[in-house]
């Protein structure tokens, strides 16, 4: 009977003890991306977003040896209800990763749409067709 005291109090002291005190932290909302295609549009909620134009691909191809990086600068309809309320142009470089883009295409109190990366990412000796590009977007709520 002193050994199952002695068992029990031990199994109960670790019990105890192997319970995490520290205060929980709070969870970061997922990072949902998606892609917007040339020519097509994307809904969220009551906005759209469609791509329209790649103006400028001036990124340094791969394979090669480049002073400057490059941009790449595309048009991006906004749509509100069916009604376009404004054409956005975003600019995306090497830099651009370093400044805060929350927002770049649509921002409101609950959603905010940013457009953070555009592929394909040129090859030397190969020209990307327009209607192969797409934006990742970064959507949160």
């Amino acid at each position: 009977m002193k050994y199952i005291f002695i068992i029990a109090s031990l199994l109960l002291t670790t019990l105890v003890w192997a319970q995490d005190s520290s205060p929980i932290e709070k969870v970061e909302t997922p990072r949902i991306v998606s892609k917007l295609y040339f020519g097509e549009q994307l809904k969220f909620n009551d906005i759209e977003l469609k791509f329209v134009d790649v103006l400028q691909d001036s990124r340094c191809p791969k394979n090669v040896n480049c002073i400057w990086a490059g941009e790449v600068v595309v048009l991006v309809d906004v749509f509100k209800n069916g009604n376009k309320t404004t054409q956005k142009k975003v600019t995306l470089s090497p830099k651009s990763h370093l400044q805060d883009l929350t927002g770049n295409l649509f921002s409101s109190e609950d959603l905010s749409i940013s457009g953070f990366n555009i592929l394909p990412y040129p090859v030397s000796g190969t020209k990307t067709k327009i209607e192969d590009y797409y934006i990742q977007l970064d959507i949160r709520n």
